[in-house]
């Protein structure tokens, strides 16, 4: 059994303290369709910044059994799965991360879990299914009817629900809210897609839907001034749109600090700690109230500093075409120009021509283009290769391997030097010039 401990921030403003000593709580079961090596993700407000997890790892029969230590009932996302853990709780689980609702909870503090098995998808739309409720095109009048059903059918369910805490069920409330108001939101960018609407129509349409709409996203944004709502996925996608509506002096600060501190750490994760990202950050630690935004902060560019330009890039292990095991180190008295990616990524499959082109420009005996797959299906991945002509040399991994690369996006493009140092470990991307001019710099 693996023993692990994890520090969560106690909730700011939340009428839940923390408890002075933690308490374990123990997960056991199997995980279909995951990689060997996972992460569960935290959902708490600051651990969402910080993009903290818990790893498991899976024996050889996909199982495993791990305890850590939790000082206040949490959020955590396992895969496409939700869970809510409570200090104390002892569930054996099996989840399928091809098929949120086969899952299963059992044992102490299951019932929530079990219960967040249908929990609607953010990115998805919320009640739109993905766009499964505009099949037959519904009209704005029937778009409404169809979502208010499934807001009441949801309630219910929620109302029936024993052996639940009372947070937990104010919480869920607000979820069911938070996402008939993201399903509002949503409705418009999903219709033009399944309506094909052109470039010149889509203005229009968008401005209709969003004044026929405004009056039920406004009643469902209502209570959006609770900061204890952070903890919700659906919540923090659209808090800005709960202080827009109710004014910054009508919601905790805490809402108001997560949204700047969210902002810049996002700006730091995908552009590293430039010049413009560490000016911004003045202006956002002048502005926050609270300590443990601030705290936030401090740890999120701390864990960059090893990422500066100089400074030795962390070990990587990969796999090749054949299976074989290579290392990053292995490349040494070369420089090395990576690109991460992955084959569901859209931007990642737009920006490859460009690092292809390179490739065939530069790449020679001391320069070495390669390309690194973060696909948990390598069946995937070897589909695509199939089908697609690559100069760069192909490489597929387990995305825990940069976790000390901080990697929270694909694609993300890297220099290294011949001494296996950084040149830039948030390089732009290849169709921007300064691309080139980086890597004509260095060779």
């Amino acid at each position: 059994m693996h023993k692990i401990r994890i520090a969560i921030f106690c909730l700011a403003l939340s009428f839940v303290s923390c408890k002075e000593e933690a308490k374990t709580v123990r997960l056991h079961g199997e995980l279909k369709n995951f990689a060997s090596e996972l992460s569960m993700g935290v959902e708490t407000p600051q651990a969402y910044i910080l993009r903290e997890k818990i790893q498991i790892n899976l024996d050889d029969q996909n199982k495993f059994d791990i305890t850590f230590d939790l000082d206040a009932p949490t959020y955590f996302r396992l895969g496409r799965n939700t869970l809510y853990l409570s200090p104390g709780d002892d569930i054996g689980l099996f989840c399928d991360l091809n098929d949120p609702m086969a899952a299963t909870f059992t044992g102490k503090g299951a019932k929530a879990c079990l219960y967040l098995r249908s929990k609607p998808f953010p990115k998805g739309g919320s009640y739109l299914s993905g766009g499964q409720l505009l099949k037959g095109n519904p009209t704005f009048e029937e778009i409404k009817i169809k979502i208010e059903e499934k807001v009441k059918l949801v309630f219910a369910n929620l109302d029936d629900l024993e052996g639940v805490s009372d947070r937990f069920k104010k919480l869920e409330r607000g979820r069911i809210m938070f996402d008939a108001a993201n399903s509002y939101l949503s409705y418009p960018g999903y219709a033009a897609y399944f309506k094909k609407l052109s470039k010149e129509e889509l203005p229009a349409f968008n401005q209709k839907a969003k004044e026929y709409f405004k009056a039920d996203v406004e009643n469902y944004l209502q209570s959006g001034g609770d900061a204890d709502y952070l903890n919700l996925d659906t919540y923090r996608g659209i808090c800005g749109e709960c202080v827009e509506l109710l004014g910054e002096e009508n919601v905790d600060q805490a809402i108001l600090d997560f949204i700047k501190t969210n902002e810049l750490v996002y700006h730091l994760s995908n552009k590293g700690p430039v010049a413009e990202v560490l000016s911004k950050r003045g202006e956002v630690e002048s502005e926050i109230k609270q300590t443990e935004y601030k705290e936030v902060i401090s740890k999120a560019f701390k864990n960059y500093d090893a990422l500066q330009p100089g400074k030795a890039a962390p070990r990587l292990t990969m796999l090749n075409e054949e299976g074989k095991e290579v290392l990053l180190s292995d490349f040494k008295g070369k420089i090395v120009v990576i690109d991460v990616w992955a084959t569901w990524c859209g931007p990642c499959k737009a920006e490859s021509p460009y690092f292809e082109k390179l490739a065939e420009k530069y790449g020679n005996e001391t320069v070495k283009f390669i390309s690194i797959s973060i696909d948990s299906n390598k069946k995937m991945w070897d589909k695509y290769l199939s089908k697609h002509t690559k100069t760069s040399e192909q490489f597929i991994c387990n995305r825990i391997e940069f976790k000390e690369y901080e990697l929270q996006s694909v694609p993300r493009f890297m220099l290294i030097d011949k001494q296996g140092n950084f040149i830039d470990a948030f390089a732009t991307t290849p169709s921007n010039p300064a691309f080139e001019v980086l890597l004509q710099k260095n060779i």
